[in-house]
């Protein structure tokens, strides 16, 4: 090994990572034979630091992969003299002293070696303590008390010192981040509050030695540390063993437990009053931080009148100014951590924190935090978190009673207003596209800070009421007729933080609309072009989106908007607002809108500079308005005259371009304006439904009366672009086709876009096919079918498409069959139609589930999608195996009595389960038996709970099988890792809690244990 260790370091080597990857696995292969033990060993003695590392990394690997597998937790002999080892090798390269990296590798081991359940090792701090300072191996049956330990370790050098505090601050590190079952977890901290008392004396022992006082000339005490490096280690392991105190109290007695938290509050207190010391502040602001969030109480106990003590504090008040200066140094941001975590903490839903005075010192430097210079989060990375915060202290206000309610929250509130009004403006640079150079991060957290202080004003409104909004109006008036652009669009946009409240109530808000509409900024906004940043433009027109109900009853204010919004989609920046905001427009006014349908028309013939997406609006914009038109003849000329203005779709049917390229983009284009018409067209949500005109009336007017050929024709021109398509299965034209079929189903009355039933199954088949690579689109089209299609025809319906799904299954099947001999072991060809097959499925059954099993040919398609779904649960592929198992859940849920189907269909399932049933729940031990992915475990469980609930008999028959060692189902390392004991008090837990919650727990227990203990170790 110690020739691969040294090639696999060698510079000459690196470039090459085939060899290195060689090298590796080599290295790998050794460190697992049993003679890596004392090849291990054999290296901690080499000269060069680099082995010395080696050997304690293959120690760590052996213990953590192999102490079972060798026997090492059985044969006391070799346990201990294992230990023995270790320590007195770790005793001997402390006192070198030997490189840090080698040191913290050989603490790792050691800590190891003691999370072994039956390492039999107890008191491992005050052991290595006492080696250290005999300078030889001490049996641990013969370690003297702690304290009298203690008294012996004020002769002992810095070096040993360093030693043990650094395996205390190792076994902190690691066992926080270990990765074990609950039981083995439990007995860890059963063990590590047995040493929580060592360690504290030993924390309170090394904190006053390395603490040096001395009294000046002037009286004054001066404070230094001496070694640092001691400190830091002292500070980073108080966290943990102070959560070690918890575990204690159930399991220590009183007296020890209080004796422990006596010690633990004196070195806190020892270390807060080295808080203004500028050599100690980062050291204890991280130590402050982590116990806030391991033991907040204990720290509130350890110094009076604790969080005020730290946030009045001279050092705060320094770093405070600093932050507000712009200076976001380590110790500033540090220092706003533990201001959240504390406010965190706070219940601010009643008024107790305030009567107490702790928090009054630490509101008010969040308020000033809110003013600190910078641009929010791109520059100043600390106002958002003093935003949460506020925000906190503001919306808990909203549940005292009102009388509670004291002028200091009104001015939190206010002035966090103020500050927010003036954080959220745009820099004038990056106001317009020209000149902006935000990266596209800068621009998302800028304006995610922006939309949490939309959150804020909302909150600040239920404490200052309208008076928020009437200073927000104020500030856009104020701009008079030369606007400051960045001050005039932070405020409008935060005015539209208040849209929905200002729609609910006209007659305190429409004055101030008004006012806003009539201002000097916005008559320069609608009139005066490209001459308004864009930044500013863009949230004129969401204003505008947002203002439509003020619109609705202020029609005069109608025409200016809309000649504004048009002539803003001829500007790159703003085209895109401003196409939503006339969408938005048509499609909750079309009623208002309707007489200006010719103008509409007009202006989406004249738009031959639009994009894409925006086109698309504009046609679902107008197609709204002929929505609202009084009768359905009035509807059939402006579609006409909406389909033939089409430029795409006239190129296609033309053929006006033989380039296959243009060709499918003209195609996908032509469907998704045909697919946004039809989007246009649907009835508001908010208008009711009218009962009294039949819809047959309207089914015979589209399907066979004067509108029949419009229907056809729209039909008609979809299948010509399908026709003309040189790609027929691109993603993005898949993806159009399915829009527009769609785009009639939400529809409860025939129209112009809904197609007879059969019609509308005739081209949602199609697409079901296996080459499909859009087929969870297609198959989510096709539930959707379902979903609208008549009661009279759902039996058509659902037998047409799970036809078709059959198909394709049989077909992959088919072709498996041909290939493979054994059609359970190999994996099928890769294609997505297999998972999104099986989802539509799933859902198929538990809304047409009866509907299925009563067709002739219910058996068949059953069998088939199980054989596929057990084909697809033998794939190592977890999202296919998660749809497989979904499906399989959904069958068994579905074949117990009182589910979603009737008795029939719940019959012919049972009988399907009584043949496959137990292939099916072989399938799923196999996996939960260490075989699958942990993202796997929740959805193959919830099979494993539907089988145990609604299949008892069958469920129990099975899993007593499959856990044997001769009915090879379960994996070879499982079966090595686990005994027949382990696996049938698994089945056993399983069948007791009966599909419970607890058997999520049980199996992933159970996982873990067939993974083996190599499975997540430290190395």
């Amino acid at each position: 090994m110690e020739r691969l260790v040294l090639e696999l370091n060698d510079p000459g080597n690196q470039a090459a990572p085939e060899r290195i990857h060689d090298i590796q696995r080599q290295i790998q292969r050794l460190q697992r034979d049993r003679s890596a033990w004392q090849g291990g060993l054999d290296l901690l003695q080499h000269d060069e630091a680099l082995l010395r590392f080696y050997g304690a990394l293959t120690l760590t690997i052996k213990i953590n992969a192999d102490w079972d597998n060798d026997g090492i937790g059985k044969n006391d002999q070799m346990r201990e003299q294992l230990l023995g080892t270790l320590v007195n090798h770790y005793s001997r390269l402390v006192t070198l002293p030997d490189s840090n990296f080698v040191l913290q590798k050989l603490c790792s081991t050691l800590v190891t070696f003691f999370a072994k359940p039956d390492s039999g090792w107890q008191m491992p701090i005050r052991h290595v303590l006492a080696c250290l300072m005999s300078g030889q191996y001490v049996p641990e049956t013969a370690l003297p008390d702690m304290q009298q330990l203690l008294e012996a370790t004020t002769t002992c050098s810095d070096v040993q010192l360093r030693g043990i505090l650094m395996l205390v601050r190792i076994m902190a590190e690691d066992l926080t981040s270990n990765t074990s079952s609950a039981a083995i977890e439990s007995s860890i901290a059963d063990r590590l509050a047995a040493n929580c008392l060592d360690t504290w004396q030993l924390l309170e022992f090394s904190l006053h030695r390395v603490i040096k006082a001395e009294h000046k000339p002037d009286g004054s005490l001066m404070l230094s540390l001496a070694p640092e490096d001691m400190f830091h280690a002292i500070l980073q392991a108080m966290p943990f063993w102070t959560g070690s105190i918890k575990h204690g109290r159930l399991h220590m007695a009183k007296e020890v437990v209080d004796k422990i938290e006596t010690i633990a509050k004196g070195c806190i207190a020892v270390t807060m009053n080295l808080f203004d010391r500028d050599f100690a502040v980062g050291d204890v602001l991280q130590l402050l931080l982590s116990l806030q969030q391991v033991s907040p109480g204990l720290l509130r106990e350890s110094a009076q009148n604790y969080p005020a003590s730290i946030a009045d504090s001279h050092a705060a008040k320094i770093i405070v100014d600093g932050l507000v200066r712009g200076d976001f140094s380590p110790n500033g941001i540090l220092y706003v951590d533990l201001l959240e975590s504390i406010m965190s903490q706070v219940d601010t839903s009643t008024r107790v924190y305030l009567d107490s005075r702790r928090y009054h010192e630490i509101i008010q430097t969040l308020r000033r935090l809110l003013r600190c210079d910078g641009i929010a989060v791109i520059e100043d990375p600390v106002c958002q978190i003093a935003l949460e915060k506020v925000t906190d202290i503001v919306e808990g206000s909203t549940d005292w009673e009102q009388d509670q309610v004291e002028d200091f929250i009104y001015e939190v509130a206010a002035d966090a207003c103020d500050a927010c009004l003036i954080k959220v403006k745009i820099p004038e640079d990056q106001m317009s596209n020209g000149t902006s150079d935000w990266d596209a991060d800068d621009r998302a957290k800028f304006q995610d800070f922006r939309y949490d202080v939309h959150d804020f004003f909302q909150s600040a409104f239920t404490v200052l009421g309208t008076g928020v909004v009437q200073g927000i109006v104020k500030t856009i008036i104020s701009q008079g007729t030369t606007p400051d652009w960045s001050t005039f669009e932070a405020a409008m946009f935060c005015l539209t933080a208040y849209s929905d409240t200002m729609a609910s109530e006209p007659e305190v808000y429409d004055e101030l609309i008004t006012t806003v509409l009539g201002s000097h900024p916005w008559g320069y906004v609608l009139t005066a072009g490209s001459t308004v940043p864009d930044r500013a433009r863009q949230t004129c027109i969401r204003f505008i989106a947002d203002s439509v109900v003020y619109l609705q009853r202020h029609s005069e204010s109608m025409t200016l908007v809309l000649n504004f919004l048009f002539s803003s989609l001829h500007l790159q920046a703003s085209a895109s607002a401003a196409s939503k905001a006339i969408y938005s427009l048509c499609d909750s006014h079309r009623r208002a809108l309707m007489q200006a349908l010719p103008q509409f028309m007009a202006s989406l013939m004249a738009a031959d500079d639009l994009g894409a997406t925006e086109e698309h609006r504009l046609y679902a914009a107008v197609a709204a308005i002929v929505q609202a038109l009084p009768s359905e003849e009035h509807k059939i000329e402006p579609l006409r005259r909406l389909l033939s203005s089409i430029r795409s779709l006239n190129e296609v049917l033309t053929g006006a371009t033989e380039d296959e390229d243009e060709l499918l983009r003209l195609c996908i284009d032509a469907v998704q304006t045909l697919a946004s018409i039809g989007k246009g067209l649907r009835s508001p949500h908010d208008v009711p439904i009218d009962l009294e005109p039949s819809a047959d009336e309207q089914a015979a007017f589209w399907h066979t009366g004067p509108g029949a050929d419009l229907q056809l024709n729209v039909l008609d021109t979809f299948k010509a672009i399908i026709h003309k398509a040189p790609n027929q299965a691109d993603v993005s034209f898949i993806e159009a086709c399915c829009d527009f079929i769609r785009s009639g189903f939400t529809e409860q009355n025939p129209s112009p876009f809904k197609f007879p039933d059969l019609v509308a199954l005739d081209i949602v088949v199609p697409w079901i096919t296996i080459s499909n690579p859009s087929i969870d689109m297609s198959m989510a089209c096709a539930s959707s079918f379902l979903a609208s299609a008549e009661s009279r025809n759902i039996q058509s319906c659902v037998r047409g498409v799970l036809h078709q799904v059959a198909t394709n299954q049989e077909l992959l099947l088919s072709t498996h069959r041909r290939v493979y001999a054994n059609q359970y072991n190999e994996p099928l060809p890769s294609t997505p139609f297999s998972s999104a097959s099986l989802d539509f499925l799933a859902r198929t059954l538990l809304k047409f589930g009866s509907t299925w099993f009563a067709s002739p040919d219910s058996l068949q398609t059953g069998t088939v999608a199980i054989e596929l779904a057990l084909l697809v649960m033998a794939e190592s592929d977890t999202l296919p195996r998660r749809s497989a198992s979904s499906f399989f859940a959904t069958l068994v849920d579905c074949s117990g009595r009182g589910g979603p189907l009737d008795t029939a269909a719940c019959q012919t399932i049972s009988d399907l389960l009584q043949t496959f049933g137990s292939s099916i729940l072989s399938m799923i031990v196999r996996l939960l038996g260490g075989e699958c992915a942990r993202s796997e475990i929740e959805s193959l469980t919830d099979a494993l709970k539907k089988f145990i609930q609604r299949q008892p008999m069958l469920s129990k028959l099975v899993l007593r099988e499959a856990v044997k060692q001769e009915a090879g189902v379960m994996s070879e390392k499982a079966l090595q890792t686990t005994t027949i004991e382990q696996r049938n008090r698994f089945v056993a837990q399983v069948e007791g809690l009966r599909g419970g919650r607890k058997t999520n727990d049980v199996v992933k227990e159970f996982w873990i244990s067939c993974k083996g203990s190599g499975f997540g170790y430290i190395a």
